[in-house]
């Protein structure tokens, strides 16, 4: 028998130590990928990890970070982000961000569009980014 408690979990998680603040993407041209940039806030006692990301704007999203081997810069897929109990981790450019790839559109600035974040211990967290230069 389903519990009220649970039905209430199920669709408000209890975990809301997690806060997203300034989520943005950067504009694209002609198909090519683009990047969601934002902080994640813990105000947990816990550490806890974002290892997903989904939307309907693109049809591939990872998990990235920006690397230096000598005089080479890359990207490479890194798959999850672990944020540490009561800090903070900045997603950027230049470092950490969430690629998106095989865009279904190209984003102009003040265009939106919807994420769900998937955390570990958080659950799915919702959030709506714009579009802008920096």
């Amino acid at each position: 028998m389903i519990t009220l408690f649970a039905l209430l979990t199920l669709f408000f998680p209890i975990d809301d130590n997690i806060k997203i603040v300034d989520p943005w993407m950067r504009p694209n041209a002609n198909g090519m990928a683009s990047a969601l940039y934002l902080t994640i806030e813990s105000n947990s006692e816990a550490a806890d990890t974002l290892y997903k990301v989904k939307s309907e704007l693109a049809e591939r999203i990872e998990i990235h970070e920006t690397y230096s081997n000598g005089d080479v810069m890359g990207m490479r897929e890194v798959g999850m982000i672990v944020v540490e109990a009561n800090s903070s981790f900045e997603l950027k450019p230049g470092a950490h961000h969430i690629m998106l790839m095989k865009l279904k559109q190209d984003l102009k600035k003040g265009d939106n569009g919807d994420f769900t974040l998937h955390f570990k211990n958080a659950g799915e967290i919702k959030i709506t980014s714009v579009v802008r230069s920096k």
